[in-house]
């Protein structure tokens, strides 16, 4: 007989009915839903869930917890929380907040901890915490805990992996100043040689071969700071500066400076500025020369035949205070395949491979590029046809300024020669010192040349002197410790202030900012061009 729609109903809630006091039978207060949850939870293998009383007695202990605190469930239940698992200097602490939860609602925030096992060793948790309520009102509190020993493990290991990558990097600017500095002593030495010989009676053979070994001295240290220049970029330790300078200046400058090596070939430089990028900007000069310059070298040292041309257009500015221009350099030479474009920008990778390399070089040029102009905020790319040549594109991102540069003034380099001056030498490498010495002697200085800082010191303090060039590393008394000595007045307080210039190997960024913070006055990277010398000595010459 079918049963009418509110007899359905009844018998549906009666069903209801026999199945909770069935329940009720079988799991006393506990619903049916919570014993469920408990058995889930008994199972769950990474979690230990623990449930206490109002008295911080266990009710609850899966067998995660088991595991994580060595307790098995008949040894935890009806034990109290911190005769279990809680350190002595916390157990008055964890009875506080659990009582304040019960009676004031202000429940236990989660977080890590240092729980006892049963052996006695600790483990570390991320502990959570929940408060359920039961059908007769009272309230059990479940911790939730996440065992975090090979997480702190991972993380120790992590810690201890990046102390060594600190190590490791700290070593590798160690060394890479130490070399730095190794290759420049006898480069500076090569170098100053090279430029007196030039000043001696020469016939055009002679002069042709000194000026070919300069240029190959020259190449060297292009090479080293390129090399220098790319592991600071690695290391994320090259910082860019940012001063106004006027664009097209800088452009006329650099063509101006490439052109003898053009003319060689018999290759024309031409410069086509956009009028709206022939302006003021602010941004790193040296790194755009820099970029600049390794790109129209390549050029150059590329193209056999006919025109290379720079220029520069505007591009839409990422805001009204920066102004975004694209450079352009394209040559007339060979062309680059273009299974090699992406190569390009890879360290130590040129287009040329194998022993009949028709063009010398490292590979680095265009990977210091790269990254500096990604420094810069820009980007670089390369377009090129076989047969027809190649250009280089990159954007820059500048500030734009208001203020205006200061005049430079105009020096005739011929005619920079420091009235007569007595100059103090500290340097103990033998072939650097002569041919300092040598230059400044052929300028009219009347030099005294010693091996270390304590004969420099004891020379400035018996003799007066105009000027000191302090080479930096040296035996018995360093160029640092004798500056600091002077300035201390160990030289007597009239040699306090006397001029010292840094005349050093060491070239890395930062060292010059060091060495003036030292007490220096100025400071020449060696190998030292004899112009820079001049430039330096007629800075500080007395009347």
């Amino acid at each position: 007989m079918d049963m009418s729609k509110e007899e359905l109903v009844r018998e549906l809630k009666a069903r209801d009915k026999r199945i909770a006091e069935l329940e009720k039978q079988l799991y006393g207060t506990d619903s049916y839903h919570e014993e469920r949850f408990r058995k889930l939870i008994d199972h769950v293998e990474m979690v230990s869930v623990q449930g206490y009383d109002k008295n911080r007695k266990v009710v609850f202990w899966n067998t995660a917890s088991e595991r994580l605190y060595g307790y098995s469930r008949e040894e935890a239940i009806g034990k109290k929380l911190e005769d279990l698992i809680i350190p002595d200097f916390m157990r008055e602490g964890v009875i506080n907040h659990v009582r304040n939860w019960h009676e004031n609602g202000v429940r236990i925030p989660a977080g890590e901890l240092e729980l006892i096992r049963k052996d006695g060793s600790t483990v570390p948790v991320y502990s959570a915490h929940a408060m359920q309520e039961n059908q007769d009102g009272t309230k059990y509190m479940y911790c939730i805990d996440v065992d975090l020993t090979e997480i702190k493990k991972a993380h120790s290991q992590l810690i201890q992996a990046k102390e060594l990558a600190e190590s490791a990097n700290r070593a590798k600017s160690e060394f890479l100043a130490n070399m730095s500095h190794e290759i420049r002593t006898p480069l500076n030495g090569i170098l100053g040689m090279l430029q007196l010989l030039k000043l001696t009676p020469l016939d055009k053979e002679q002069l042709e071969y000194i000026n070919l070994a300069v240029m190959g001295a020259k190449r060297l240290t292009t090479l080293l700071s390129d090399i220098l220049d790319l592991s600071r970029v690695e290391a994320g330790k090259l910082s860019i500066e940012s001063s106004p300078f006027q664009l097209n200046e800088l452009l006329h400058n650099i063509a101006d400076l490439y052109r003898p090596a053009a003319h060689q070939k018999k290759l024309t430089i031409k410069l086509s500025p956009h009028p709206a990028t022939q302006c003021l900007v602010k941004g790193d000069a040296a790194r755009l020369q820099q970029v600049l310059t390794n790109i129209l070298g390549n050029a150059i040292k590329f193209t056999e035949s006919g025109d290379i041309l720079i220029e520069t257009y505007p591009l839409p500015a990422p805001s009204p205070d920066h102004t975004k221009i694209l450079f352009s350099i394209t040559d007339t030479g060979p062309g680059i395949p273009d299974s090699k474009l992406d190569e390009l920008f890879t360290p130590f990778t040129q287009g040329n491979v194998g022993f009949d390399r028709p063009h010398q070089g490292a590979g680095l040029g265009l990977t210091i590029c790269k990254q500096l102009v990604q420094l810069m905020g820009g980007n670089i790319a390369i377009e090129s046809e076989l047969g027809k040549g190649t250009t280089i594109h990159f954007c820059i991102n500048f500030g734009t300024t208001s203020s205006q540069l200061p005049q430079p003034i105009k020096a005739d380099e011929n005619n920079i020669h420091p009235v007569k001056m007595k100059i103090l030498l500290a340097e103990d490498e033998i072939i650097s010192r002569l041919a300092a010495k040598k230059q400044m002697e052929l300028n009219g200085c009347e030099v005294t040349a010693v091996e270390n800082g304590r004969l420099a010191l004891e020379k400035v303090s018996a003799e007066k002197f105009h000027i000191i060039m302090m080479d930096i590393q040296m035996p018995i008394m360093d160029g640092i410790a004798t500056t600091q000595a002077i300035r201390d007045g160990e030289a007597g307080k009239q040699n306090q202030n006397i001029p010292i210039i840094a005349m050093t190997a060491y070239a890395m960024k930062g060292d010059r900012e060091k060495f003036i913070k030292s007490g220096m006055d100025d400071y020449l990277a060696k190998p030292i061009d004899k112009h820079d010398l001049l430039k330096i000595l007629n800075k500080y010459r007395t009347e």
